[in-house]
C-alpha cells in the first residue's frame, strides 16, 4: 500500500464543508468520487483541516492510500478535469507511509478578507460589513489572541473529548487596496474559532464593545451578544509540515 499527498484549492460556497456530510455535497466527497472514478476502487481521503460550509481554501492538504501503481502527474490532471470548476488539486506526490495530513501538521494559517467598500469582483470570497472601523483597535484586540489559551469560548464545542487549548503563533492585519487581510496562524483551530475571533475584534473596532473584549471572552466573563463573522471571507491559506511540503508556496 502506497501513500500519496496533494494540495487542494476550492471555492467553498457550493459545499456543506470539507468533511463528508449527509445534508449536502462536501469537498472530501467530491475528491473521493473522482479518485474512485480514475483508480477504479474506493479511496478514503484525509484532510489537514475540516473547513465549514462556505469556507474556502488555497492550501488545504490531503492524503490517501492506494494499493497499486499510478502516475502522479496523470492522476493530478485527471482529478483537475473531474472536480473543476470549484475544486483543483496540485503537487500530488508519493510520500512517506507514516505521513498524515492532519496529525503531522505543525500549524495552519487562515486568511480572513474584509472588504472596506462594496465590491463585485471578490464579493463571494470576502465580507463587506458596511461599518467604519478603528483599525488600531482591531489589531490590538487581535494581538491578544497570540499565545496558548483555552479558546472554548471562541468556538462551538464539538463535545468530542478533545482539548480546547490552542496556541496562536502569530497574527497580522494589513490593508491592501480595498481589502483588510487578517491572518491567524495556530497549531490547531476549534470549530468556528477564526470567525468568532474576527467578529469580536470587529465589534471592538466599530465601537460596539470596549477594548478588552478578547480577554473577557477568553476569561469567561463576557456574557453579552457579539458578532460572529460570516464564512465567505474565510480561507485556509497554508498548512505547514516538518518536511517542508509546500513551503515554497508560503
Amino acid at each position: 500500500m502506497s501513500r500519496f499527498r496533494f494540495a487542494v484549492e476550492y471555492f467553498g460556497a457550493p459545499f456543506a464543508g470539507w468533511q463528508l456530510q449527509k445534508n449536502g455535497p462536501s469537498v472530501q466527497g467530491e475528491l473521493e468520487k473522482a479518485l474512485e472514478t480514475v483508480l477504479r476502487q474506493p479511496v478514503r481521503v484525509h484532510g489537514a483541516g475540516r473547513t465549514d460550509a462556505g469556507v474556502h481554501a488555497v492550501g488545504q492538504v490531503a492524503h490517501f492510500d492506494f494499493d497499486g501503481e499510478l502516475n502522479p502527474g496523470k492522476l493530478e490532471r485527471a482529478l483537475r478535469a473531474l472536480t473543476r470548476p470549484y475544486i483543483q488539486v496540485r503537487n500530488l506526490e508519493a510520500c512517506d507511509a507514516e505521513f498524515h495530513a492532519r496529525y503531522h501538521a505543525l500549524s495552519r494559517r487562515y486568511l480572513y478578507r474584509i472588504a472596506l467598500r462594496p465590491v463585485a469582483l471578490f464579493r463571494e470570497v470576502s465580507w463587506y460589513p458596511g461599518f467604519s472601523m478603528d483599525l488600531e483597535r482591531f489589531e490590538a484586540e487581535l494581538q491578544k489572541t497570540v499565545g496558548k489559551h483555552d479558546f472554548v469560548n471562541f468556538s462551538l464545542p464539538r463535545d468530542d473529548g478533545k482539548t480546547t487549548m490552542c496556541e496562536v503563533l502569530n497574527t497580522s492585519l494589513k490593508q491592501e487596496g480595498s481589502f483588510l487581510h487578517l491572518r491567524v496562524e495556530a497549531d490547531r483551530f476549534l470549530h468556528k474559532m477564526v470567525r468568532s475571533l474576527v467578529g469580536a475584534c470587529f465589534d471592538v473596532a466599530r465601537g460596539v464593545h470596549p477594548p478588552g473584549l478578547v480577554d473577557a471572552i477568553l476569561g469567561g466573563t463576557f456574557r453579552e451578544s457579539r458578532m460572529w463573522a460570516p464564512p465567505q471571507g474565510l480561507c485556509l491559506e497554508k498548512v505547514s509540515y516538518p518536511d517542508g511540503y509546500l513551503n515554497a508556496e508560503a
